[in-house]
């Protein structure tokens, strides 16, 4: 039997806003994913594709349930995982090293 790679159970993420309600952005996403496995995650624009991804990164919290990753519970950012921004994010007037 093969082991979970990366673990999503029960993710939820809301967004507060200004008029003091709430914009659900990603409701109860379960997935498992093995290790070498490849899996595309598609949908129309504003599905919470970005927002499940930024998740993953650890570049956004999830507001309820876990990601899991080799078992170990996804709370911020990492070296074992990345984003490629669909937009570059590099400010020209920066240095390299500024950059990043």
């Amino acid at each position: 039997m093969e082991k979970k790679f990366l673990s999503l159970e029960f993710v939820d993420k809301v967004f507060p806003l200004p008029n003091g309600k709430e914009y659900v952005a990603v409701k109860d996403v379960n997935l498992q994913i093995k290790k070498d496995e490849i899996v595309s995650i598609i949908g129309h624009s504003g599905c919470g594709k970005s927002t499940l991804l930024n998740m993953i990164a650890g570049l956004d919290t999830v507001s309820s349930g876990g990601i899991f990753l080799n078992n170990k519970e996804v709370n911020g950012p990492g070296p074992d995982r990345a984003v490629v921004f669909q937009n570059h994010s590099l400010l020209p007037w920066l240095t390299v090293f500024q950059n990043i």
